[in-house]
């Protein structure tokens, strides 16, 4: 782990134990990983990416709000791209409730994107959380690497939860990273968001949680802690049997 750059910008590569473990294990994983913060809280706490589409409903709102609040207090790590919109909303309610959010950038982390959340970008990272990005510093924004960058919100995450999207949204391309790379899928119910196109997609899937109340949003919680404590198991097998 070292600085690399001014902004208090560090790099962690694979080798290094502060790289993000889930990581690891996806196709694509970058060798290494720039940061602003401390990258050590990926680690360190379960992490739910909360997401959605920037046009969201006023009810939309709300609830990425009651969403990342209930989380953070909750301890769980709230991710995503710190786009305007339900991503927004979800890290506000999770700093107002003391919680811990990592933000991942499709650029060089010396910047913030979009420009107008760079206040919101200073409270995840004074609240202990931090920035990330497989982008060294000075890269410039390209569209492209808004989906690339999508991977690694999924990547970092133990399940991915989405507020409201249409089927269209960017939003979906992070949805289907999640699918591919086994992590746990939630969405708010389809009835309660205007913009739910994506939402009823996620319904048909196979496993999804669809929250409805805070009931359900437990239940998911504990499947991704579960889901947390058997992959770690299977790995330690692994292991053990590779020692062999």
């Amino acid at each position: 782990m070292k600085i690399v750059w001014e902004y208090g910008i560090g790099q962690v590569d694979r080798t290094s134990a502060a790289y993000p473990r889930r990581l690891h294990f996806i196709a694509g994983a970058p060798d290494c990983l720039y940061y602003r913060g401390n990258i050590a809280c990926i680690n360190q706490n379960h992490s739910i990416a909360v997401i959605g589409s920037r046009r969201v409903s006023e009810n939309g709102k709300a609830l990425a709000y009651q969403i990342g609040y209930a989380l953070g207090t909750r301890g769980i790590n709230v991710v995503n791209g710190l786009a305007l919109g339900c991503d927004s909303y979800a890290l506000y309610g999770a700093l107002a409730a003391g919680g811990i959010c990592a933000a991942v950038m499709p650029c060089g982390l010396e910047r913030i994107v979009p420009q107008s959340n760079t206040i919101l970008a200073e409270s995840v990272l004074s609240n202990g959380g931090c920035l990330v990005s497989e982008y060294p510093p000075a890269t410039p924004v390209q569209r492209y690497q808004y989906v690339e960058r999508d991977r690694i919100q999924s990547g970092i995450s133990d399940g991915v939860l989405v507020i409201e999207a249409a089927s269209d949204s960017g939003t979906m391309h992070t949805v289907r990273y999640a699918i591919r790379q086994g992590r746990a899928l939630a969405c708010i119910d389809s009835r309660l968001v205007r913009y739910h196109s994506g939402n009823q997609w996620i319904e048909g899937q196979n496993g999804a949680c669809v929250i409805r109340e805070t009931g359900d949003l437990d239940c998911f919680i504990n499947a991704v802690q579960q889901q947390m404590v058997y992959r770690q198991m299977t790995l330690e097998t692994a292991a053990d049997s590779w020692w062999l």
